[in-house]
């Protein structure tokens, strides 16, 4: 369900960072250096690392990052020299992914690492071939080894390429779908190219991104005025985080010239755009949204926004963006578990608006799940052109027609509220469809036909079809939620063969009581 990273390890110099970082230009696979990652992460350098704390403390440290590395997909990752002596890591890298080792005398280690003085906290030039022998048993059984004394990084990287059967970028041309000339959905787009294209050559941007969105892809961006990262997900979605931007930008001096970058998901592209829309009453924003559900859903239609301890998004804004990049090849990156929450969306799309966009997604539900990326390239194109023609009609939602795109969120507020965000918003909005589908049944709306259809694609998605929590539990946060005026419940329900259409005053009892027959059933 994800293309295997490739994980190059190997000796101190092997030349692992200088042969990732080529391959990464050759395939377009995002490459992250891991001791380059803890670093920035723990905000000093390896060597010092070790000095002030030690190499356990380093090397636990090397084990969380590298977990969260392995979470992920279709990126290059170039290992410290010691990282394969944890043995259960080694283990789940040969399990996940592709290790490459490069072989390195201990004379070409030295000279080597010479040009790179006090870099590498254990180089004992004295006990370089000790600490070598020592090591050469780690280093057995990767996918494939190459010896790196006497050759090119244009040579290795062509043993490497050959070897593995990798596809280089000049294979797969660059497809863009353009929307609105402001939103721009392709494979390959998000790069420094693409981005001048879009704001001439004046002031530099400033970038925000998550953990791992701006180690993988702020590279691709050309020079920036500023990086600032968040932590993943709804943990990011907070004032403190919002205050915290705002420092950012003033030390990098934005100005209401400025243009600021989201790239990450959609907690990215929230705070980012939230913080935007207020600095200065306004800078320049565009979305570069890197997972599914961002592409499909939260970087269109300009609403930004944090959450408080009491609801999701009660803090917010309307500002759209001077444009979205969308790059599908983000998407390759993404674990399972990040990936299926932008299905979810997907299929709201279709069941809410676009009965053809259903079938079509019935009929080409493998293509979803191996991620072909010509497809995704037309299925996120429909969706972005179904959700802009609905924003244009009713963009601060006032007359009601954006309602129409909050199919599913009702329940789907409340089960993530009530979880503390530990079910994550695709996988309850799936739940969402579900509850509302069935509701329409009672109510005539639709048949035990789409309902059955609706949850028979879900699973095939592996998308959850209920919940465990209770109507108790999430109903405190249904009451509180933004479709909720005057205390009056505003529900949108499918319509069979027809666009989803607006309930006003439909009382929780029929909803709990739909809730709760899917609880209880099998």
């Amino acid at each position: 369900m994800k293309r295997p990273s490739i994980f190059i390890g190997g000796f101190m110099a092997a030349g692992k960072t200088t042969v990732g970082k080529a391959l990464s230009v050759r395939t377009g696979m995002p490459f992250v250096d891991l001791d380059v990652l803890i670093e920035q992460r723990e905000g000093m350098a390896v060597a010092e690392i070790f000095k002030k704390r030690g190499e356990a403390y380093f090397r636990e440290l090397e084990k969380k990052t590298l977990l969260d590395l392995l979470d992920a997909g279709n990126i290059i990752v170039s290992l410290g020299g010691g990282t394969l002596l944890n043995q259960d890591l080694k283990s789940k890298i040969l399990e996940e992914g592709t290790l490459v080792i490069l072989g390195v005398s201990p004379q070409e280690a030295i000279a080597r690492a010479k040009n790179e003085p006090g870099k590498r906290p254990l180089l004992d030039e004295g006990k370089v071939e000790v600490l070598w022998r020592e090591r050469q048993k780690i280093y057995e059984g990767g996918n494939l080894h190459i010896e790196t004394d006497g050759k090119t990084v244009g040579e290795i990287l062509d043993e490497v390429l050959l070897s593995l059967g990798l596809l280089t970028d000049e294979d797969a041309p660059k497809i863009e779908e353009v929307i609105d000339d402001s939103i721009f959905i392709g494979r390959g787009i998000l790069c420094e190219e693409k981005l001048r294209s879009l704001l001439g050559d004046g002031d530099l941007p400033f970038v925000v991104a998550d953990e791992l969105s701006g180690p993988f892809f702020s590279g691709r961006l050309g020079a920036l005025k500023g990086l600032y990262i968040l932590p993943r997900g709804e943990e990011a979605k907070t004032l403190r985080h919002v205050e915290g931007l705002y420092e950012a930008f003033a030390k990098a001096g934005l100005d209401r010239g400025s243009t600021v970058i989201a790239l990450g998901g959609g907690s990215v592209g929230d705070v980012a755009g939230f913080a935007a829309a207020t600095w200065m009453r306004g800078v320049h924003l565009v979305q570069c949204p890197t997972t599914l559900l961002a592409q499909v859903d939260s970087s269109i239609g300009g609403k930004v926004g944090v959450n408080l301890p009491f609801g999701k998004n009660l803090v917010g804004a309307f500002y759209r963006p001077r444009a979205v990049v969308a790059d599908v090849k983000c998407l390759l990156t993404l674990s399972w578990d990040n990936y299926r929450q932008g299905l979810a969306e997907i299929v709201k799309y279709g069941l809410g608006e676009d009965w053809e966009l259903f079938k079509l997604l019935e009929n080409n539900r493998e293509a979803l799940v191996r991620r072909d990326l010509d497809f995704l390239v037309e299925v996120i194109a429909r969706c972005v052109a179904i959700k802009q023609s609905i924003v244009k009609m009713d963009e601060q939602e006032k007359t009601g027609e954006r309602m129409r795109l909050n199919l599913g969120h009702t329940v789907a507020h409340g089960i993530e509220s009530a979880s503390g965000y530990q079910w994550s918003h695709g996988d309850a909005v799936s739940v969402g469809l579900v509850v509302a589908t069935t509701l329409s049944c009672r109510l005539g709306l639709c048949d035990e036909e789409t309902l059955n259809r609706l949850k028979s694609l879900l699973k095939g998605l592996g998308l959850p079809v209920k919940s465990h929590l209770t109507w108790e539990q999430i109903a405190p946060f249904i009451e509180k939620d933004k479709k909720f005026t005057n205390g009056k419940s505003r529900l949108v329900l499918p319509v069979k063969g027809e666009k989803s259409v607006v309930i006003e005053e439909c009382t929780l009892d029929k909803f709990r009581e739909c809730y709760e027959e899917i609880l209880a059933s099998e």
